[in-house]
C-alpha cells in the first residue's frame, strides 16, 4: 500500500535572484526608501539638510558636519558645546533614523526583495 510521489524543483531563475548585481540593486532600493522615509523627520529651515541627503549601497548619508550636528543633536570645538533643543519645522528633530525605522521599517525588506526580483 505504498505511493509513490515524485517532487520537481526547478532553480532555473534563482541564480540570477540571489547574484550580487540583485542584492547591490536591493540595498539602493531599501536606501532609495529609507531616504524618502527619513524626509518628513529630517530638521529643514531652510531645507539644504533635507534636500542634501544621498542613498548609497551602504546606506543614507548626509553629507557636511552640519548633518552630523543635526544628527545628534548637539556639537562641540575647543571653547563650547552647542545643544539644538528648538526645531522650527513640528515633528523633525534629532535622531530621525530612529524615527523613521519605527513607522516604516517594516516595509523595507519588501522593497529590497521587490527590487531583487522576489516576490514579497
Amino acid at each position: 500500500m505504498g505511493t509513490g510521489v515524485s517532487v520537481k524543483v526547478d532553480l532555473k531563475g534563482i541564480e540570477k535572484k540571489v547574484s550580487p548585481t540583485a542584492l547591490a540593486k536591493g540595498k539602493l532600493a531599501i536606501a532609495n526608501q529609507m531616504l524618502i522615509d527619513f524626509t518628513p523627520f529630517v530638521p529643514r529651515k531652510s531645507g539644504e539638510l533635507s534636500g542634501s541627503g544621498q542613498a548609497t549601497k551602504d546606506g543614507v548619508k548626509y553629507p557636511g558636519p552640519y548633518a552630523r550636528a543635526q544628527f545628534y543633536g548637539s556639537s562641540y570645538n575647543k571653547v563650547r558645546t552647542f545643544v539644538f533643543k528648538k526645531y522650527t519645522t513640528p515633528g523633525t528633530g534629532k535622531r530621525w533614523d530612529l524615527k523613521a525605522s519605527a513607522l516604516h521599517s517594516a516595509n523595507w525588506g519588501k522593497v529590497g526583495l521587490r527590487a531583487m526580483g522576489v516576490k514579497a
